[in-house]
């Protein structure tokens, strides 16, 4: 799960290394951000060559949580790690590549571009 000031690495191609969560988005008493939720980024590392996206504000979407996630057939999970996906203005992903597991509940149909090419 990710609250506010948690960091986390995305685990798109990108090239951003490292993010620091501001907020979660769509919701106003919400604290903690399970799978699926949208979260408000500052990124804060990048590669030497992207040195202008550092301290952006941006959106991103939670691939993956430690936190259990049950779905309707009884069938439960969960990862070992968090991961999210950094998103652009209209809701596509900034990388063209994701890497890791992620579940089937964010295989919804705005992001199905971005998971056609999942690693």
């Amino acid at each position: 799960m990710f609250q506010k000031n948690s960091y986390s690495i995305p685990s798109d191609s990108s090239g951003i290394l490292l993010v620091r969560v501001i907020q979660t988005r769509r919701c106003s008493v919400r604290r903690h951000a399970k799978l699926g939720r949208f979260l408000r980024i500052t990124i804060r590392n990048t590669k030497p060559e992207l040195l202008k996206r550092r301290k952006k504000r941006t959106r991103a979407i939670v691939v993956r949580a430690a936190h259990y996630h049950s779905r309707i057939g009884g069938l439960w999970y969960l990862f070992s790690d968090n991961a999210l996906i950094l998103l652009k203005k209209r809701m596509n992903t900034v990388g063209k590549e994701l890497y890791g597991p992620t579940s089937k509940d964010v295989h919804i149909k705005k992001f199905r571009i971005a998971f056609r090419c999942m690693f």
